[in-house]
């Protein structure tokens, strides 16, 4: 009995030696059945409905205007170029005057510290208030798990929206962190608890780290526009430690170093954890901060830099992906 395989080899040549010189195996392309879906009319009506609503979907085009869901995708994606994605989500309606504002601070702070300032960008101290919650609910990703074929879904609770929370102030600089303030429970961070408690705190450990940078007026403070930050009381108490205060632009957490990169980084590292007490949530958050390396904060400030950059050819306008 012949090997299968033989004869296959032998049909083949046998097909090739009847086919004529530059002729093919392959099937020849057919153009099919013209489509009559993919008209000037069809496919203007289908622009003026995503027009009177851009939150349209295929399936409502379709049932209004009697065509497959296929011809509408087609007449979307290949006629009308057009694709459908989320709305950004912003913290702020940006006016003109708030966008002007925004690029005046980030050119400031360019032409003092950026590549071609005059002054080191080491000499930072930026910070902020930020609620940590004692149960922090995993990012739907970190919850993704591998199972085998008779293995059980594992539940998570989503306890964070009940959970307790407590509040820290962070201050840091492109060589690691420099304050970590635990708020009690009940208090309210004003400008005589932020200047005597979280700044206080801010100068005693620079005048261990940066004695003479700090004497001489060299350190520059960075915080946002919040109440207790930009008090007459905070302002002369900086005024009296020698900190340059540097200017934020309101409504901007894309370009405070604290909302764009540390606190989103300390949030994913205590996600899942469930802490009972005070003190195991502060420990955790010091331990953390602590294990940050050196790069990775200095790099943070580049970030920075290239969001004020951003910041400023976008006329304003929020910066995202850096």
């Amino acid at each position: 009995m012949a090997s299968p395989h033989r004869t296959d080899w032998r049909f083949y040549v046998f097909i090739r030696t009847k086919l004529g010189e530059g002729e093919s195996l392959e099937d020849d392309p057919r153009t099919g059945r013209p489509s009559t879906s993919r008209t000037e009319e069809n496919i203007a009506a289908v622009r003026r409905m995503i027009e009177e609503n851009r939150h349209t979907t295929i399936a409502v085009i379709s049932d209004d205007l009697g065509l497959s869901t296929g011809s509408i995708h087609t007449i979307i994606h290949e006629d009308l170029k057009m694709r459908k994605v989320c709305s950004r989500w912003v913290p702020h309606l940006l006016s003109d005057d708030e966008k002007m504002r925004r690029v005046q601070c980030a050119s400031a702070i360019l032409t003092e510290f950026g590549p071609d300032g005059h002054k080191r960008i080491t000499d930072i101290v930026t910070g902020d208030e930020k609620w940590f919650y004692f149960f922090q609910v995993p990012h739907k990703r970190q919850n993704m798990v591998w199972l085998g074929e008779k293995d059980a879904r594992p539940t998570v609770v989503k306890g964070g929206f009940r959970s307790r929370k407590q509040m820290f102030i962070v201050f840091f600089s492109s060589t690691g962190p420099v304050s970590v303030v635990t708020v009690p429970k009940g208090q309210n961070v004003s400008a005589t608890y932020y200047t005597e408690t979280a700044l206080k705190s801010v100068v005693k450990n620079l005048e261990k780290t940066k004695p003479t940078r700090l004497a001489s007026g060299k350190v520059h403070l960075h915080h946002d526009n919040a109440s207790s930050h930009t008090a007459v009381k905070t302002r002369q108490f900086l005024e009296e430690s020698k900190l340059q205060l540097i200017n934020h632009p309101p409504y901007s957490p894309d370009l405070a170093p604290c909302d764009f990169w540390l606190f989103p980084k300390l949030s994913e590292k205590l996600a899942g954890i469930n802490f009972q007490r005070e003190q195991d949530l502060a420990r955790k958050i010091n331990a953390e901060l602590r294990t940050i390396s050196d790069c990775e904060y200095s790099e943070c400030f580049v970030k920075w830099m290239t969001r004020l950059q951003k910041c400023v050819n976008l006329r304003g306008e929020y910066v995202e992906g850096v």
